[in-house]
């Protein structure tokens, strides 16, 4: 009995050492993977290419078995100016050492604007951005069978706003491949082949063999457009941006790349903006080079022909 009980407490202290063992392995892991951000931002800066700008946070929480981090005091600092931006809280799903999960999650709770930065913008902008933090959530899942990658973004302002954009995208596998590799590395591995020739040339083919496939973007204001649009037009930088309704609306009126439905859905939402919702599913996937290149207007000369391959729908209110 002795001998039972015994084993069982053991086999309890040797499952609670492991629990707590991965999860701080966890935590050290993200912990080194911020450093490399900050080291790569370092870079930068001294090469020009942007502010000198560093990532700090108070705390990580790591649960390797429910497959849920948490960083929590997240601010981004820029040298010589302190900190300009600070999250309450950020989550991560489909975190896994040393590999790409093909499926994820980035929640970012309550993004804000600090106090400093405030005191520098008039105080009908600092009052707006104060009472509206920001609340981000990404996803993405990866199908290697059918080579596509499903994104999900949505950006939500308290109440008022919401913002949500899904794409599918294909051509996805050298990009998955890279990503594996760069996971699969140790954190000094990963910043020399990061800065490296190879890997900047690596990336930019894996980015122009995507396609974009399909795509859906809903809009909900719930009356946060309405009060945008006064700060706007209190300010002589911003007052034009205040005034782009009619400029909207004569757009709208005079392009001839949506039909007549279409048009009056956008119209609607422009008069009175509440809920607008435009999905798009082409006939045949596209890369972004084929997207810019202007081919397309030469292939389709009517808003008809138009419609139909880009599978356009718009709806309104």
């Amino acid at each position: 009995m002795k001998k039972t009980l015994l084993f069982s407490v053991g086999a309890l202290l040797l499952a609670a050492g492991s629990y707590f063992y991965v999860n701080y392995q966890a935590e050290k892991l993200i912990a080194s993977q911020i450093d490399v951000l900050n080291t790569s931002y370092a870079e930068m800066a001294k090469q020009g290419l942007m502010p000198a700008v560093e990532l700090k946070y108070s705390g990580i929480r790591a649960n390797f078995w429910r497959d849920h981090y948490r960083l929590s005091g997240l601010q981004l600092k820029v040298a010589g100016v302190g900190a300009v931006a600070e999250v309450g809280r950020l989550s991560l799903r489909g975190f896994k050492p040393g590999q790409l999960s093909e499926q994820g999650q980035l929640r970012v709770q309550e993004l804000r604007l600090t106090d400093l930065v405030q005191l520098m913008l008039p105080p009908e902008a600092a009052q707006l951005l104060a009472e509206s933090p920001l609340w981000l959530d990404y996803r993405y899942q990866y199908l290697p069978a059918q080579d596509q990658l499903l994104l999900q973004q949505q950006l939500q302002i308290e109440q008022s706003l919401q913002l949500d954009i899904q794409l599918q995208l294909g051509g996805v596998q050298a990009l998955w491949q890279l990503g594996n590799e760069l996971a699969a590395m140790d954190v000094p591995a990963q910043q020399e082949f990061s800065q490296s020739e190879a890997y900047k040339s690596r990336l930019q083919q894996a980015f122009a063999s995507l396609t974009l496939q399909s795509g859906e973007f809903t809009l909900e204001n719930n009356g946060y457009l309405q009060k945008l649009q006064p700060v706007l037009a209190s300010q002589p930088a911003t007052a034009q941006l205040a005034a782009i309704k009619p400029q909207l609306e004569l757009y709208v009126q005079s392009t001839e790349l949506v039909t007549e439905r279409i048009r009056e859905n956008l119209l609607l939402f422009i008069s009175n903006p509440q809920r607008v919702k435009l999905s798009f599913n082409l006939q045949r996937p596209l890369t972004w080079q084929q997207l810019q290149s202007g081919e397309l207007a030469e292939e389709l000369t009517t808003p008809e022909q138009w419609v139909a391959f880009t599978g356009l729908l718009v709806e309104a209110n």
